[in-house]
């Protein structure tokens, strides 16, 4: 609903900007509570009603929907953000002070979140309180980059995390080593070990967790090496990996795989679903380049080897989990789609022109090409 409003802000817009080049944004928020909507009160006694839910623990959901349109290129993308906001039980005084000051009565759902007196009662915000305010920066930022973009023509994949479920063998194997000195293999120190070679990770771990003196990095690495080749024969595709490599290779989008990970892992991994990864024309690995992730390298390599000319890096879309390869893919004047893991920390996030949940959630049209 709150798209189809933007939508149709933006429709009504358009046709006022002819001759001008620029990205037009319009917004839209609805607040929902107990399962329904919830608009301006009508009245002191509805926005006491509302108060007094709120402050019985019940959130206060805001959905903002969002539609940024290129008036140069007519390409419109669009997208949904949701922040939930609860408050601890607060006196009927802040009731008195929010009826008396009068602001709520203008404010979808009967809240104003910065409210000075209110905010001392907040408890915590699921979300962003930009996103409860109806300015999600985050997710703004990122469609203003998508729209701004130019048509995708080639696309490159990372593997591992991305497409295949190789992760969690990774942190079975290094844990179990790891666990010999009674250390952790903590998420904080996977993020930063993501997208690098092999030696180069290790030595991130063995300096992270102070085993200097106690194992190598090569060390490490060859102990690794053979409890993966265990595991890594078992990896299985994740949501929505085959149905885009699918899509992507029927309308003929040229599509590679730049990953860093050693040919012989690669072919290790990838043995239960050749089929389907000989649908791209062709893969890089990570010993085929000098620099790992975070130089752009690898991605600048797999574009290279395109059939014709090398495609413009503008026009090249990066699909990625890690934030080492994100940063790559921006170094590289590429776009770049960020499919994190969910735990990894907001901190580590940002810098992509999109972020999804999973592939399940991605929108080719978006893109420029072809809807599925």
């Amino acid at each position: 609903m709150v798209v189809a409003i933007a939508g149709g802000k933006a429709d009504a817009l358009v046709p006022r900007l002819a001759g001008r080049e620029v990205l037009l944004v319009c917004m839209d928020q609805v607040v929902c509570c107990d399962g329904a909507v919830r608009e301006k009160p009508e009245g002191e006694e509805q926005a006491r009603a509302y108060l007094e839910s709120y402050r019985q623990g019940k959130g206060a959901t805001c959905v903002n929907g969002i539609v940024v349109h290129s008036t140069a290129t007519g390409k419109r993308v669009t997208g949904v953000n949701k922040a939930t906001v609860f408050w601890k039980p607060f006196p009927d005084a802040v009731i008195d002070h929010l009826l008396q000051k009068g602001d709520i009565f203008t404010c979808a759902g009967g809240f104003v979140v910065e409210d000075p007196e209110l905010s001392t009662y907040r408890d915590r915000i699921e979300g962003t309180i930009e996103a409860v305010e109806g300015l999600p920066i985050k997710p703004l930022r990122e469609l203003l980059l998508l729209a701004a973009a130019p048509t995708v023509t080639h696309v490159l994949f990372d593997m591992d995390g991305l497409l295949l479920d190789t992760e969690s063998a990774y942190t079975v194997a290094q844990q179990e080593i790891v666990d010999r000195w009674g250390k952790t293999f903590t998420w904080d120190l996977k993020s930063k070990m993501m997208g690098r070679k092999a030696l180069e990770a290790a030595q991130i771990l063995v300096d992270d967790l102070g085993l200097q003196g106690k194992i190598t990095a090569e060390e490490f690495v060859t102990e690794r090496e053979k409890k993966l080749d265990v595991l890594f024969a078992n990896s299985s595709l994740l949501p929505g990996v085959e149905k885009l490599i699918r899509h992507l290779s029927k309308h003929k989008v040229p599509m590679a795989v730049a990953t860093s990970s050693h040919r012989r892992h690669f072919d290790l991994k990838t043995g239960k679903h050749k089929e389907l990864f000989g649908l791209m024309h062709h893969i890089v690995t990570g010993d085929q380049v000098e620099k790992s992730k975070p130089a752009p390298d690898i991605f600048l390599t797999a574009a290279a080897q395109f059939e014709g000319d090398t495609p413009d890096p503008g026009s090249v879309l990066v699909f990625e989990d890690a934030p080492n390869g994100v940063e790559a893919g921006r170094a590289a004047g590429m776009q770049v789609c960020h499919v994190p893991d969910a735990n990894l920390g907001i901190d580590q996030r940002g810098g992509a022109h999109c972020e999804l949940a999973s592939l399940e959630q991605f929108r080719p049209e978006d893109w420029g090409l072809p809807p599925y």
